[in-house]
This record gives C-alpha cells, sequence and structure tokens, in this order.
C-alpha cells in the first residue's frame, strides 16, 4: 500500500505533457467557428493560455478566453486574468511621458542631463546630447547589453534596485554593468535605429526624477486610475499574484511545458507591465479615440497626432512615440507587439476606423500559421 501511495505521490508531480494540457482547454461551451479555429490553432502551436479581444467604435465588440493562465494550479484564462504585456508597455510608458510634456514639465528635445542627478553620454560623442524623444524613438545609440540585463533577471520577483541606481550602474564610466562597446552603440544619437530597452527604462526615470515621484505611480495616477485598470501595474506587488497568467516554454524533447516564473528586470518600464485584457482594451480604447474614453481625457488630441506621427522617417518610416505601423489585411493599422520568455502579446488598431484587436498569450507559439492568421481572422470578424 505504502509503495502505491509513493507511486501515485510520484505521477501526481510529473510535469504535464503539452498532448495532456492542450487536448481539453477551458474555452466557450458553445464553440463558434472562430472559437474553434483559436482552440485548435493553440494546439498547433503549443500555447496553452489565450486572450482576444475586438474592439469597435470604443466598445469591446467581442472577446474569447482559451486554456489556462496556470497549468499547474488548474486555473483557466478568463476577462480577469493578468497577462504580463511584454514590450506593449512602451506604449504605456511613452503615454505617461507625454503627460508631463502636455504639461510643460518634461520636453521631448531636451538634453536629458537637465533633469538627471548622473550624467549619460556616448563616450565616443560626449559632445553630443541624448533627447527623450530619442530614448522613446530607439534612436538614441544606448544598447541592450543581453549578458547583463539576463545575468541580472529576478526570478518570480521584482528587480530589487531602483531605477536610480540601476541605470547609473550600466550606463556611466564607472557603473558596475558599463561597457564603453556593449553599453552603446557606434553611432551618434539620432543618426540610426535600433530597438532598445534600457532607453525606454532611462526615460520612465527622466520622468520620476522631474516629477518626484516612482515610475509606477505615476502610471497609476495619470493613466491606470482615470482609466479604471484596476489591479494593473507593472510590479509585481502592485498586482494580485494569483491572477497573473504564468508564462510556459514548450519542451520539445520531453513534450510538455515549463512554467517560467515572473520575471523582474533592470529595463522593468519597457516589459513588465501585468494588465487584463479588457484593461489593456480601455487604454487602446483611450489612444483611438484621440486621448479620450468617455468623460475621461487622459491625452490632448494633439498629443495622440505628435505620437502618432513618423519621428524619423530617414530612419524608420514606421515608427511613432513608441507606437508602430503595419500593414494587416490590407490595412495599415497602428499599435505594438510584445515578446518575452514565456509570453507573446499583440496591441493594434485603425483610429480611423474605430476599430482594433488584442491578443494576449502566456507562450511562445511555435513554427505554424496561427500566429500570423489569428489577427487576420479577427480582423475579418469585425465586419
Amino acid at each position: 500500500m505504502l509503495r502505491f501511495l509513493l507511486v501515485l505521490q510520484a505521477l501526481l508531480v510529473l510535469p504535464l505533457t503539452a498532448a495532456g494540457v492542450l487536448e481539453n482547454l477551458p474555452g466557450p461551451k458553445n464553440p463558434t467557428p472562430l472559437d474553434k479555429f483559436i482552440l485548435e490553432g493553440m494546439k498547433e502551436v503549443k500555447v496553452p493560455g489565450l486572450a482576444a479581444l475586438i474592439l469597435k467604435e470604443g466598445k469591446i465588440f467581442w472577446a474569447g478566453y482559451y486554456g489556462w493562465a496556470n497549468i499547474e494550479e488548474k486555473r483557466p484564462v478568463t476577462q480577469d486574468t493578468l497577462f504580463q504585456l511584454a514590450s506593449i508597455s512602451k506604449t504605456v510608458t511613452a503615454c505617461m511621458i507625454m503627460q508631463q510634456v502636455e504639461q510643460d514639465k518634461l520636453n521631448l528635445d531636451a538634453d536629458i542631463n537637465t533633469y538627471l542627478p548622473f550624467k549619460v553620454r556616448n563616450p565616443k560623442y560626449a559632445d553630443q546630447p541624448i533627447t527623450l524623444r530619442q530614448l522613446l524613438c530607439h534612436t538614441s545609440g544606448i544598447r541592450d547589453n543581453w549578458k547583463v540585463l539576463e545575468d541580472q533577471w529576478v526570478k518570480n520577483g521584482d528587480f530589487k534596485l531602483p531605477l536610480s541606481q540601476s541605470l547609473p550602474a550600466y550606463l556611466i564610466e564607472e557603473g558596475e554593468f558599463f561597457s564603453a562597446k556593449k553599453s552603446f552603440y557606434s553611432w551618434a544619437p539620432g543618426t540610426n535605429n535600433q530597438y532598445c530597452n534600457v532607453a525606454v527604462a532611462l526615460a520612465a526615470h527622466v520622468a520620476e526624477v522631474k516629477l518626484k515621484t516612482a515610475f509606477e505611480n505615476l502610471c497609476a495616477q495619470g493613466i491606470f486610475k482615470p482609466l479604471k485598470m484596476e489591479g494593473t501595474g507593472f510590479l509585481l506587488a502592485s498586482v494580485d499574484a494569483k491572477k497573473v497568467a504564468m508564462p510556459y516554454s514548450y519542451r520539445k524533447k520531453s513534450g510538455s511545458f515549463k512554467a517560467l516564473g515572473h520575471h523582474g528586470y533592470i529595463d522593468y518600464p519597457a516589459g513588465t507591465l501585468r494588465a487584463s485584457a479588457p484593461h489593456l482594451a480601455r487604454f487602446l480604447m483611450m489612444f483611438m479615440g484621440n486621448g479620450r474614453l468617455g468623460e475621461v481625457r487622459v491625452l490632448k488630441p494633439q498629443t495622440v497626432e505628435v505620437m502618432k506621427a513618423i519621428q524619423y522617417p530617414k530612419l524608420d518610416k514606421k515608427q511613432g512615440i513608441s507606437w508602430y505601423y503595419t500593414r494587416m489585411g490590407g490595412k495599415q493599422m497602428i499599435g505594438h507587439d510584445g515578446g518575452d520568455p514565456g509570453v507573446t502579446t499583440q496591441m493594434l488598431c485603425q483610429p480611423e476606423a474605430g476599430t482594433g484587436i488584442i491578443i494576449l498569450m502566456n507562450g511562445e507559439p511555435k513554427k505554424g500559421s496561427f500566429e500570423k492568421n489569428l489577427p487576420l481572422r479577427l480582423l475579418d470578424h469585425i465586419n
């Protein structure tokens, strides 16, 4: 009897195979053709959980919640599930900064060293200033040193140091993580374009220094509270951890899913925002509404137009201020996507048509057509 119990206990702690997890994914009781397409696609690309929304004329037109937010806890994805948004976070960070620009508290084209207590310069171009516009548009010349960034990841917690300590350590010559070759590119600010997470984190820190308020509090006061995005936050400590979808990696060799945990980063303003799909929809509908959702105004219409405008047409003809243009199904759309270990996200809209889509996954789609075709199916569903 004892041997039987020990064997049973061992079986219970074995990782669930992907086939077992994906065979009976939670979903609608009476699935439509779109629901069936999504559920079959999740099986194909090995994604355990997914939330998708269609927005139309300032409202959620359609919503779908599928699979597992947490496999081990058998917690399904619901409208209350919080997903890590990865680089979609940058659009929220940029929104907060543009609120300060509106109030003349920050200047997009001023030298950031006029705000910071430490001096940031590319050592190769010590006489050339770096601006907020450059930080938000990835033209500053600051570089993501992935060895340092990944070495400093915190598993199942927030990064321990505030931006006021971690960023100088990365960006100034006497800093612990500084590298003349790997902290900066070899080109002058404003002359090239390379995607950079640390640059966006630095922009967030400029705001908190000027306003003397923590970055996440600025976002809560200026965006989350007025838009009624309760429970949304950049830090694990600021959200209900029991509602956060666990990021998963599919392991082909074992045919199973591995829970990756919730990471904290040096550059967290660029990627660790956690929000539910309906709450992210409120943010996107605000942007689509020229800065207004219902009776609440978060940004001035002219500010939204600035964010949508191509900032460096000679360097990147698709990039506004933390928003990107793309073509999908023959339509020009603006938004942002994101990817982190165990996380895949997409947020796109056509403001002039009043339509948008949101897709949040707690997995990394494997090879297949699903990731490409899902946005197209959602757009087709609007008509």
